[in-house]
């Protein structure tokens, strides 16, 4: 009879249990999906989504970082053959490639 009554407090207890870490298991799934739309939200500003590994749709904890769209290359630099999408880096392009190190034309005092 007491073992019978301690069966039975064991697998009440283990039934309990089970129930909680259904529950816990559901508040951080709801947690990890909130938290990923909101990385998601974040990273459209910079161009970047959220995709899935495998082709299917990207879920929660599964994605990778892919560039949205690429930037045109519509601007030549105008000594070489070099392509560029913002003028700044034709600048830098530039100065740093065409331009050389320059020297001092006036002595220091």
């Amino acid at each position: 009879m007491a073992t019978t009554q301690t069966l039975l407090a064991s697998l009440q207890k283990l039934v309990t249990d089970k129930v909680g870490l259904r529950n816990t298991e559901r508040k951080l799934r709801q947690t990890e999906q909130r938290l990923m739309q909101q990385m998601e939200r974040a990273l459209q500003g910079f161009g970047y989504k959220l995709a899935s590994l495998n082709g299917r749709e990207a879920r929660p904890g599964r994605g990778v970082l892919t560039r949205r769209r690429a930037l045109l290359k519509k601007l030549k630099c105008p000594k070489c053959d070099r392509r560029f999408s913002m003028q700044m880096h034709v600048a830098r392009h530039l100065s740093a490639m065409h331009l050389g190190k320059r020297t001092r034309t006036k002595p220091r005092k």
